[in-house]
């Protein structure tokens, strides 16, 4: 917590409130920060502007100090209602429905007279009724205490699955195809499987949950060769993870494991083999080198994208 934030806790909610439903009159009419800067806060923000006629304002606060990032892929997102959910917020920033807080580190939060006054450092937003912190999660273990995990220190997903899901380097689709192998843990028969699995990782998809579940079962029931053959291709998010400074279109142009996109006439592939057919199967062979302990790129055949295609995971630890 920061500094006076467990002392305002009944001014603060963490996660995604029913603004429109069971919350609406704790901010029907009230001044709200929101906190964050991921699509938890998206549809935070989205609620909040449906009650803007009520009076309610609208304050958001993001670490980033280049805004234009934030908003996704907008038209480019092959998940249609994810992008218009970036676009919506980008246009409510515009017309001054929403006062951005850009490069905005919480330091402290302290209660007045006039409302709750968050901190960075010396900086200080306008005192506000209701503050909704949409920073992230971790999972809870306690229940697996006394179980031999494997968990990776900074994800807190298991070991095997943590850099093909590391936000550093994934953040637009290109999540490799993975099941029982990589969920696997020194615990006998033991998987989580769903948003669990992927720790504090913020790049689950519902569909990654339905084929981890397929493969584990397959594997629980003895069918190893259906639980590694594992057929996952995730929709792009139509903006790739970078240094934080490029434009929405550099940013698209971008492969998402740190090499320019490969270019369709191109003969050779960024990592060595044929041209890939997609972005992203540069990065699952990347993320596969890497995380079989090669320096990654130049580590064979480029894995196709094509949903047609088979996807094999071989994994020997």
């Amino acid at each position: 917590p920061a500094l006076g934030e467990s002392a305002a806790a009944a001014r603060i909610y963490y996660g995604i409130p029913d603004v429109l439903g069971r919350d609406r009159e704790r901010y029907i009419g009230k001044r709200v920060l929101v906190v964050g800067s991921g699509h938890s806060a998206f549809n935070a923000i989205n609620d909040l502007a449906g009650l803007a006629s009520t009076g309610t304002t609208i304050a958001w606060a993001i670490r980033s100090g280049v805004p234009d990032g934030q908003y996704g892929g907008g038209s480019n997102d092959q998940l249609p209602k994810r992008g218009e959910l970036g676009t919506r917020i980008r246009q409510l920033v515009g017309d001054g429905t929403i006062a951005l807080e850009a490069g905005f580190h919480a330091t402290s939060v302290r209660q007045t007279p006039e409302g709750v006054v968050v901190a960075a450092g010396e900086r200080e937003i306008r005192p506000v009724d209701e503050v909704i912190v949409a920073t992230g999660f971790r999972p809870d273990h306690q229940v697996t205490s006394e179980l031999r995990l494997d968990l990776d220190d900074v994800v807190e997903s298991p070991s095997a699955l943590s850099t093909l899901i590391d936000p550093n380097i994934h953040s637009c689709g290109t999540v490799p195809p993975h099941g029982a192998a990589e969920l696997a843990h020194p615990e006998a028969n033991y998987y989580a499987v769903g948003m669990k699995s992927y720790g504090r990782a913020p790049t689950f998809l519902m569909m990654t949950g339905y084929e981890q579940v397929r493969s584990v079962v397959a594997a629980l029931t003895g069918d190893i060769a259906g639980s590694l053959d594992v057929r996952l291709v995730l929709p792009e998010t139509g903006v790739c993870s970078g240094g934080g400074g490029e434009s929405p279109e550099t940013a698209a142009a971008a492969s998402c494991c740190g090499t320019p996109a490969p270019q369709p006439e191109t003969s050779a592939g960024c990592c060595g083999g044929p041209a890939p057919q997609g972005v992203s199967a540069c990065c699952v062979q990347d993320a596969d080198a890497k995380a079989a302990g090669e320096a990654g790129c130049g580590c064979g055949q480029a894995i196709h994208a094509d949903s047609d295609l088979e996807l094999v995971t071989v994994s020997a630890r």
